[in-house]
């Protein structure tokens, strides 16, 4: 664990993690209120019935390609270039290209314990639309618990890439997530502002990077601008 950084950094951490969908927690919830607009980023909250932790959403429209975002937000070991505190990240098992069990540690600063996370993950992209989505929800016995970690019990995400035309791609992130332990949800729900916008930033970014940026992935299909 480090002993650098802030108590507000592990609330951020948690709030940003890279995996996806909360559309069970999604009925009868209070509109979406915007909390941070910068860097072309927009931040948004929702309170949740019968839930502590607030339903968080960032997006942003970036020109890019989608094989490239999802080139990069599959390469799990690249996690820790624009993950929020995240230190390790691996694919634990592949079904298919749709179909996958993600694993993640992230270094919690003192006095906060480590976290980890498995998720299953599941893409999928409209035949139509060409929208890619891809959803992740935390499985926690999928594997053994390590002892210097305090596995996270709930998350739920979904990553959306929407095309707009004129190589335009909207990219949208919402999350909702419980991360086990003793933090406080009044304190987890006051920094989900800070990281998620930051991470977004980056990981734009690094999709426009090699090897990202001329990525060709054969089950992803381009949208006709």
């Amino acid at each position: 664990m480090s002993t650098m950084g802030s108590f507000w950094d592990v609330v951020v951490l948690f709030s940003i993690l890279f995996v996806l969908s909360a559309n069970g927690y999604a009925q009868k919830t209070e509109s979406w209120k915007k909390v941070k607009d910068s860097d072309g980023i927009q931040s948004y909250v929702m309170k949740l019935p019968d839930v502590a932790v607030n339903k968080v959403k960032v997006e942003t429209i970036v020109k890019s390609s989608l094989s490239s975002l999802v080139a990069l937000m599959i390469d799990t070991p690249r996690n820790k270039d624009w993950v929020f505190l995240n230190t390790y990240a691996c694919t634990q098992h592949k079904e298919n290209e749709f179909n996958w069990v993600y694993y993640g540690q992230n270094n919690a600063p003192w006095p906060v314990s480590d976290r980890d996370v498995v998720t299953r993950v599941h893409l999928f992209q409209n035949t139509v639309t060409k929208e890619v989505v891809i959803e992740s929800v935390a499985d926690p016995d999928l594997r053994p618990r390590h002892q210097d970690f305090v596995r996270i019990p709930m998350l739920q995400s979904v990553w959306r890439l929407i095309p707009l035309g004129e190589g335009k791609i909207k990219v949208v992130l919402e999350l909702v997530i419980d991360m086990g332990g003793n933090m406080p949800y009044w304190l987890i729900n006051l920094a989900v502002t800070k990281g998620p916008s930051g991470s977004m930033l980056k990981f734009v970014t690094l999709a426009r990077e090699e090897p990202y940026l001329s990525a060709h992935m054969d089950y992803i299909r381009e949208p006709q601008w």
